[in-house]
This record gives structure tokens, C-alpha cells and sequence, in this order.
């Protein structure tokens, strides 16, 4: 493997768990009626965002980069 995909990858998964972590521990918060339950439900649906993260992330970047560089030629 090249050093530029190992590098694609493993940002897309540090990114990916990252993002997840805050998002997931956000929306799990204000979703349970009883907070104490927090530390049971959300590192499951961490997990699973995570899982989810993961390729939306490899699949959405080239076409996030080419939204930016045509958004960038407009501007500049």
C-alpha cells in the first residue's frame, strides 16, 4: 500500500471516530429523558456512527474537494 492511501485512510478513520464521538455524545444527550443512562446507550451508537463514518468519509471527499476547488475558483 502506498504511503498516500495509508495516509487517506487512516485520516478518514481518525477523522471518522473523532467526529462520531462528539456528534454521537451530543445528540445522545439531549435525546434520553434520564441522563444517567448516558454512559450505557452512547458508546454503542458511537460505534455505529463510527461504522457509518468511515466510508461516507472515503466516498464524500472527492467530491467535498471538487465542490471546494470550483467554490475557490469563483471566489479567487
Amino acid at each position: 500500500m502506498k504511503k498516500e492511501t495509508f495516509t487517506l485512510y487512516l485520516t478518514a478513520l481518525i477523522s471518522g471516530i473523532l467526529i462520531t464521538m462528539f456528534i454521537s455524545a451530543l445528540v445522545t444527550y439531549m435525546a434520553l429523558s434520564n441522563t444517567a443512562l448516558f454512559f450505557e446507550v452512547w458508546p454503542l451508537n458511537w460505534f455505529y456512527a463510527a461504522l457509518v463514518a468511515f466510508p461516507t468519509i472515503l466516498l464524500v471527499r472527492p467530491v467535498a474537494t471538487k465542490i471546494t476547488a470550483k467554490i475557490a475558483n469563483l471566489i479567487y
